[in-house]
């Protein structure tokens, strides 16, 4: 936890501070205005972007989300030294939400409200960023093939175990490949790539009061808005293995912020990535080279984690190409 003058934070706001609580990621305040959180961020221009979204998504009607807690003086966060500081309700009682097709149409609807707030902000280049996602999968792509290089010249031809792991390294190799150049691909306009959250998940969802509720966010791993929805489609069909709470959670998204073939093309690079494969085969490849004893049962169930992840990309695949009839000729 962040090293700041608590007392001295405290006296900022009008909520008389009776104990407080260290947390993972924040600190607990027990005030007598009710509970609250403290949040330390470590960059001040992301705190003032997460700021800026909130308010104009309470703004377009989704006031069920984190606001920061205005101080004495009115300001919505503090800047102490080089970190920002933000004061909000914490709620006790949050419940877990029902997935279902009903579930994934709102939520799509809310994370489209989210990124048509996030991208009238000024303040953080989503071009920006996704040259760091290019660059960092150009990267791993060239890990990828240095360290499949190497174990196939020198264990390619055993037979067993180390072969069948030689021969699964090129069409993953290909998948990467894939993925990398299609985050390149010429139907991705720079007014079309906007910040958000690396990773949107299931933990980011509530239910409080009977109301569908948006949390997190406070030290967040940025990216593009693309990956966003990359992230949650992949982890939610993952878990539920229901194409239609996929295709919800899309028209959802789309009722609020249209899709460009452009949009989809960077969406399924991300998902497109074998993360499961790739991880697994890099550790079996390490431990082998280290003379450790190395097992092939994670390799395993990272393809069958691929084989689900292939449905997912071949049924958005489809989607795309209805949206590819609007002006785009060419089929991802």
């Amino acid at each position: 936890m962040d090293k700041i003058d608590l007392s001295e934070v405290c006296q900022h706001y009008r909520a008389r501070v009776i104990r407080i609580t260290p947390l993972d990621d924040c600190y607990l305040l027990e005030t007598n205005r009710g509970p609250k959180e403290l949040h330390v961020w470590p960059r001040v221009d992301v705190m003032r972007w997460s700021f800026a979204w909130r308010e104009r998504l309470a703004r377009q009607g989704f006031r069920v989300v984190e606001r920061f807690i205005r101080t004495r003086e009115t300001k919505p966060f503090l800047v102490v030294g080089k970190r920002g500081v933000t004061m909000t309700d914490h709620a006790r009682h949050i419940e877990a939400c029902e997935p279902g097709t009903e579930w994934a149409y709102r939520c799509g609807r809310v994370i489209g409200m989210m990124h048509l707030s996030q991208q009238e902000s000024p303040i953080l280049s989503g071009i920006d960023y996704l040259k760091q996602e290019q660059i960092g999968a150009d990267a791993k792509w060239t890990k990828a093939k240095a360290f499949a290089e190497a174990f196939r010249n020198k264990h390619g031809r055993e037979p067993g175990e180390k072969r069948w792991v030689a021969e699964l390294m090129q069409p993953m190799l290909q998948r990467m490949e894939r993925s990398s150049a299609m985050l390149t691909h010429p139907s991705i306009t720079p007014e079309t790539v906007s910040v958000s959250h690396r990773e949107l998940l299931r933990d980011n969802w509530g239910m409080v009061k009977g109301e569908l509720y948006l949390r997190g966010f406070f030290r967040p791993a940025l990216s593009v808005q693309q990956r966003d929805v990359a992230s949650f489609l992949r982890d939610h069909y993952l878990t539920h293995k229901d194409l239609g709470q996929i295709d919800a959670f899309l028209d959802g998204y789309e009722e609020v912020k249209p899709l460009t073939y452009g949009d989809y093309t960077v969406m399924l690079a991300f998902m497109a990535r074998p993360r499961e494969v790739y991880k697994s085969m890099e550790a079996y490849t390490r431990r082998i080279a280290n003379r450790e004893e190395a097992s092939v049962k994670a390799i395993e169930q990272a393809l069958r984690i691929q084989e689900s992840v292939d449905q997912l990309l071949q049924h958005i695949a489809y989607r795309a190409e209805q949206t590819r009839r609007e002006g785009v000729d060419e089929p991802i």
